[in-house]
């Protein structure tokens, strides 16, 4: 009797530490689920604003909103699978890159007031700061994949040295 205890508590003490690895592993992609979620809420918000302005560039936020849904799916997969591949996030942090950067150029067209109808002249400013914030926040979220993806990152330090303390 007491020997199926012992050996209960040490299958139990083994989930935990398998439990505790997937955890960590799976908050070293913390950062990617809440820029996905910022990025996917502002386009929502933009999109409602152009579904009031009644504007056919609402599109360009829909698709945006759509493209980051395997983002999401990708890494709501690294609960179980620890691998460092994000070839979803790779691309949609591209994605978003470039339209940032394109709806930059547009700030200084006549075509500003398609794309952002809700916005005055004196609201340009705060447009254009904004997809100067998104365009380097996508750039940061690149750089991280590329760490995460060559083993490179802080994270992945910590990681080892919590298994190494487990063994």
């Amino acid at each position: 009797m007491a020997k199926n205890k012992k050996q209960e508590q040490k299958r139990i003490e083994e989930q935990r530490k398998k439990q505790s690895r997937e955890t960590m592993s799976f908050n070293r992609f913390l950062l990617f689920r809440y820029v996905a979620a910022f990025f996917f809420f502002l386009n929502l918000y933009w999109l409602v604003l152009l579904i009031q302005g009644h504007q056919l560039t609402l599109l360009l936020p829909l698709l945006l909103m759509v493209a980051v849904l395997p983002v999401v799916w990708e890494h709501f997969k690294k609960l179980h699978d620890s691998s460092n591949k994000l070839p979803c996030s790779k691309v949609y942090f591209w994605i978003q890159l470039g339209v940032n950067f394109v709806l930059l150029l547009i700030c200084v067209t006549p075509l500003f007031t398609d794309f952002y109808p809700f916005m005055s002249a004196k609201g340009k400013t705060l447009i254009i700061t904004m997809l100067i914030l998104g365009i380097l926040l996508c750039l940061f979220m690149e750089r991280r994949v590329n760490l995460i993806e060559h083993d490179r990152d802080r994270y992945l330090k910590t990681m080892q040295d919590y298994n190494d303390a487990l063994k």
